[in-house]
Formats: C-alpha cells, sequence, structure tokens
C-alpha cells in the first residue's frame, strides 16, 4: 500500500512539473486548429461554388435560381448547402424530368419520368428507392444503413402512416428537412445529437398538433430539467441520451414495459445486471411492471440521492413497501450504511482540506480518500442487488479508506503544530538570546567608559 501511494505522490508532483509544458502546448494546439477552422471553412465556400458550377448545366438550377419566385429560388440555395449536391446527386435523381431541356414543358415531361413532388404519404417510400438500396448507397457512403426504411415501418410513425394514412405523422422530410439535407454530424442539421430534442418537440410539444393521439406533450420540458438533458444541453456532453437514444430513430416507438430495462442498459449495464439478480426482478416481470422507470422516472430522470433511500418526502422505496415491511428494513439499513460512510468522508475530508491549506503535503492522504469515495459510490450501485450485506462489505472497506485517511489527515496537522510550537519556542529563545547580548554589550560599554 506504502509503496503505491508513493508511487502516485511522485506521479502527482511530476503532473505539476509538467503544467507550464501543457500550457505552452494548449495553446499551440488552439492555435493550430483556428489555422484549420480556417482552411475548413475556405474549403467549405469552393466546394459550394464547385457544386453550382458543376449544376450549371442543369436546367432545373439555372431556372429555380433565376426565378422570381423568392420562395424556389431559396429552395434550390438550400439544395446546394445540402449533402446531396455535395456528393452529386441532382433535382431530377429524385424528381425524374429531362435536367438537359431548356423548354420548361420538355424538362417537366411524365415520358422523361418527371413525377414532382411526392405526396407526404409517399415520402418514406420514395426516399426508400435510394435508401434501401444496398448497391447504390454503396456507391456513395458504404458504411451507411440501408434498413431506414423497413425500421420506419414497424415504428409508431410508420404503423400510423399505414395504418391510418394519418397526415400528421412524421416522414423522412419531418426529420431530416426537404432540399437542404445535412449529415447527422454536421451541428447545423435538425437530427445533430444536440438539436433532436428540439426536432421531436416541434411536433410532441405542439398540444394543437398532437391533438388526439393521447401523448403527453410536455416531454421536452421535462427532459430539460433531467439529468441526461442537463449534460446535453447545457454541458454539450454528446454521449448523453436524447430522444432516440432510447426511443430509437427511424424504428421510434413507445418501449413496452419489458424493454425498458433493455433500453437503459445500453449505458448503465453493469446496474442492470445487478437488478436481474435481485428479489426484484421476478416480481417486476410478474406485475408486467417497467423496472428502472417505476424509481427513476423516464424524462424527466433527476440525479440519484441518498434520500431516495429512505426519507420523509423522496423515498421511492417507502411508495411500495410499508413501514413494518422487510424490504423497508433492507431499504433502511442500506441507507444507514452509506450514509455513515458518506459523513465518515465528509468529517475526514475537512481534516484533510485544512492540512492541505496550512501547506503540508497532503497528497497522500487526499489520494486515500479518493479510494474510500470510489468505494462509497460502488456502495449506492449496490443498492440495486437489494442487499444489506453487499452494500454492507463495500462500506466497510471504506470506513476502513477514511479510518487510514484520518490518522494520515491528524498527523499532518500534529506535524504543523509541532512544527509550530518548535517555531514559537525557537523564536522565544533567540528573541531571548538577542536580549542578553544587547544587555551584556551595554555592560561592557558602561565598564569601559567607567575605566576611562
Amino acid at each position: 500500500m506504502q509503496t503505491e501511494i508513493h508511487t502516485m505522490k511522485a506521479f502527482h508532483k511530476l503532473k505539476k512539473s509538467c503544467k507550464a509544458y501543457l500550457v505552452t502546448a494548449t495553446f499551440g494546439l488552439a492555435y493550430v486548429m483556428m489555422a484549420l477552422a480556417g482552411l475548413v471553412a475556405t474549403s467549405h465556400a469552393e466546394s459550394e461554388a464547385e457544386i453550382a458550377d458543376h449544376l450549371k448545366d442543369n436546367s432545373c438550377v439555372s431556372c429555380h435560381l433565376n426565378e422570381v419566385d423568392d420562395d424556389n429560388t431559396a429552395m434550390t440555395e438550400h439544395f446546394l448547402k445540402g449533402i446531396h449536391a455535395r456528393r452529386g446527386v441532382s433535382c431530377s435523381d429524385c424528381h425524374g424530368g429531362n435536367p438537359k431541356a431548356e423548354d420548361e414543358d420538355e424538362a417537366m415531361d411524365e415520358d422523361a419520368g418527371f413525377i414532382g413532388a411526392p405526396d407526404r404519404e409517399e415520402i418514406p417510400k420514395f426516399c426508400a428507392k435510394c435508401h434501401s438500396d444496398p448497391n447504390y448507397i454503396r456507391g456513395f457512403n458504404p458504411n451507411l444503413p440501408t434498413d431506414q426504411y423497413a425500421k420506419y415501418m414497424i415504428s409508431g410513425h410508420g404503423k400510423r402512416l399505414l395504418k391510418s394514412n394519418d397526415d400528421k405523422v412524421a416522414v423522412c422530410t419531418s426529420c431530416h428537412g426537404v432540399h437542404g439535407i445535412l449529415p447527422p454530424n454536421d451541428p447545423k442539421s435538425p437530427v445533430y445529437v444536440s438539436n433532436i430534442p428540439g426536432t421531436c418537440s416541434s411536433c410532441h410539444s405542439d398540444s394543437t398538433y398532437m391533438s388526439g393521439r393521447h401523448i403527453p406533450v410536455d416531454q421536452l420540458d421535462e427532459y430539460k430539467t433531467s439529468v441526461h438533458g442537463i449534460a446535453l444541453l447545457e454541458n454539450g456532453d454528446r454521449g448523453a441520451p436524447s430522444c432516440t437514444g432510447c426511443h430509437g430513430s427511424h424504428d421510434a416507438r413507445r418501449p413496452e414495459p419489458s424493454g425498458v430495462a433493455n433500453t437503459c442498459a445500453q449505458c448503465h449495464n453493469f446496474i442492470r445486471e445487478m437488478f436481474v439478480a435481485s428479489p426484484h426482478k421476478a416480481a417486476f416481470d410478474e406485475e408486467n411492471i417497467s423496472e428502472c422507470e417505476v424509481c427513476h422516472g423516464n424524462h424527466a430522470i433527476q440525479k440519484v440521492t441518498d434520500d431516495m433511500l429512505v426519507s420523509e418526502d423522496k423515498s421511492v422505496c417507502g411508495e411500495c413497501h410499508d413501514s413494518d415491511s422487510k424490504g423497508w428494513k433492507v431499504a433502511t439499513d442500506m441507507s444507514a450504511h452509506i450514509v455513515a460512510l458518506r459523513n465518515q468522508i465528509d468529517s475526514i475530508t475537512l481534516i484533510v482540506d485544512s492540512a492541505r491549506e496550512i501547506g503540508m503535503d497532503a497528497e497522500d492522504a487526499i489520494y486515500i480518500l479518493k479510494e474510500a469515495r470510489n468505494e462509497l459510490v460502488k456502495s449506492r450501485a449496490l443498492v440495486h442487488t437489494f442487499k444489506t450485506e453487499d452494500v454492507a462489505e463495500v462500506t466497510k472497506a471504506g470506513t476502513e479508506k477514511v479510518q487510514e485517511a484520518g490518522v494520515a489527515g491528524r498527523g499532518l496537522m500534529e506535524q504543523f503544530h509541532f512544527r509550530k510550537r518548535g517555531f514559537l519556542l525557537s523564536l522565544a529563545v533567540i528573541l531571548l538570546l538577542s536580549v542578553l547580548l544587547t544587555l551584556k554589550i551595554r555592560s561592557l560599554s558602561g565598564s569601559s567608559k567607567i575605566e576611562e
């Protein structure tokens, strides 16, 4: 253990010595990134110019760009900025017709395959002509999936479109846009990860639009207050789940109770495994209860606290278990172990922080406390086993770490006070010697004058 602590101590000192080099490297990297950003912006502008030049002989583009109708002009300009134009897909590839013809009737002749704008209910199949063809898509991006249409047809949106021909149900263009479609990794795309909640809410937060569908319209408001929403929308954590992270994208649907836990397990698999081995699993299956959702909610999931076990107003265990039940006793016992360890850590942290603030080298004690906090985190996760002994075992290990850190912290404070007492004693001795020396000098000076 001592070897490990000294190793960590050496690591922290090495980290401090490298700080100046890291700062210099950071500024250098920032300069390079700024230069690259300028190059990317320039290349983007050039690529758009090249696209327009490439399509200048396309009568669809040339006519619509020079039309009196501002809407058609804006539509064409929008298209030229999209991924399809960048990859060489032109208007006629989707709408048919003859892009070489100058005459409008000839260009939009049905004999030339012109189909114009598809009806709303035909849009998924319209897009699937290309996006469901692996051989065709491979020529543009071999990694692009080609099962979107198949997934869409089993989604909540697709089923409603197929069965009831609902003219308000989401189709491809509802989420991706129409002509200026951008790739999902473009921050301006409506399906960019941090834009997805806003895109979904354009329908799902509109009470008038969603009327008659028996679906709540406050999901976005709840999501914004959740731990997931704050991570994604406020902190910019693109790994946090948005609507599609839980519901799916093209196959979006309302999850069944049995599927909720598997959805959460995409990120929280360790917690899921503990729950599956717990006594609650069989009971939840028998009652067809959504596992994680019962305690944590769905769109408004909050950061977990120790009060969720046992408290007057925040306990989720108390919603099902009476105060005299076995389940409540287990919750109370687990809570007692966790709270005790948390309070011990808080108490010793004050001592160690005090030692650090007065200039003592507290790196060893800080490292030991970090290990104790790791045990606290483990114990909180283990509540999903609903076994007091599992939680107790981990909190015991954490308590031992806290005690070790406490010994180190108090030792530092004792060293400080010992040094302080030694310093004051030394100062007193020095002052006493100074006074005695001064008196001696005056005495010798007085004796010399008498002899004279």
